[in-house]
């Protein structure tokens, strides 16, 4: 983990406010420590979608905190990685956690995607160190101790963390704890996150990424997941799975306001600072 001079030297975070951002996702303001750092994890996933809608309604996605703030808290918007757990960290370093933004490369078609693919935050407490990805779509719900070999279950589903021959961390996952997949590899040093913005834009303005190829947002509900497309909608409610088609694109507006309370009127009008 960072040494204790990081946290003595980091550069100070961005005033934001905490108590608005709290009353988001509908916690308590407390003083750091695990529960708590559980607590904002699992409500953030509950409160805050992940979505790819602004590079669909072609509205530029900058990795200045300001205008994430404005977008996902004031607007009751979601976001994808570089947004959702970039405010995360902004909002555990006003409330005092010891934490830092890393990097991580993702593995996907057999490949393994390059560096700042994905962004994650890094906590440190007196219970040791965790990960936290409120930011990946679908993941685990509460902070993971960053500890190798050691099986972590997270509702049905299980993980855990390796070492490769290069010495980088391993996030592996299982539905069953015996066939383990590779989700992501990265390693403990501290990013800032200038680094991550040519590939944010990437994501954003490119053909070969995913994100450009449909419309997205997926959230965490009490009773399951539900996950809308322009195609389709998933829900994954009470352990059963429903699909079905979507038409056309005033179907999935009417789909995005009903299930997510998106506004779609101000997302098809909305500048953000």
């Amino acid at each position: 983990m960072a040494d204790l001079n990081y946290f003595q030297t980091r550069p100070k975070v961005p005033p934001i406010d905490a108590d608005l951002y709290l009353k988001r996702i509908g916690v308590q303001k407390d003083q750091p420590s695990l529960a708590f750092l559980k607590k904002i994890h699992r409500a953030h996933l509950l409160q805050i979608p992940f979505e790819n809608l602004d590079i669909h309604y072609h509205r530029k996605i900058i990795l200045d905190i300001n205008s994430i703030y404005d977008k996902i808290i004031r607007h009751r918007r979601g976001g994808f990685c570089y947004e959702l757990n970039g405010l995360l960290y902004h909002l555990l370093a006003r409330l005092g956690f010891r934490v830092f933004l890393g990097s991580a490369r993702v593995f996907q078609a057999g490949s393994i995607s390059p560096e700042f693919d994905h962004m994650m935050v890094f906590v440190s407490l007196e219970e040791g160190d965790f990960l936290c990805d409120v930011g990946f779509g679908e993941l685990f719900t509460e902070p993971k101790r960053l500890v190798t070999g050691e099986v972590q279950l997270d509702y049905t589903r299980y993980f855990k963390f390796e070492r490769n021959v290069d010495g980088e961390w391993l996030l592996r996952k299982s539905n069953d704890n015996s066939q383990y997949e590779s989700i992501y590899v990265f390693t403990l040093k501290p990013r800032q996150m200038i680094e991550f913005l040519p590939r944010c834009n990437f994501h954003q303005e490119s053909d070969q990424s995913h994100f450009t190829k449909q419309k997205l947002i997926t959230q965490l509900f009490s009773e399951g997941r539900i996950t809308l497309t322009d195609r389709k909608i998933k829900r994954s409610l009470y352990g059963e799975q429903k699909e079905r088609e979507i038409l056309n694109e005033d179907e999935f507006l009417a789909q995005l306001q009903e299930v997510f309370k998106v506004n779609v009127r101000a997302l098809l009008r909305q500048k953000f600072n």
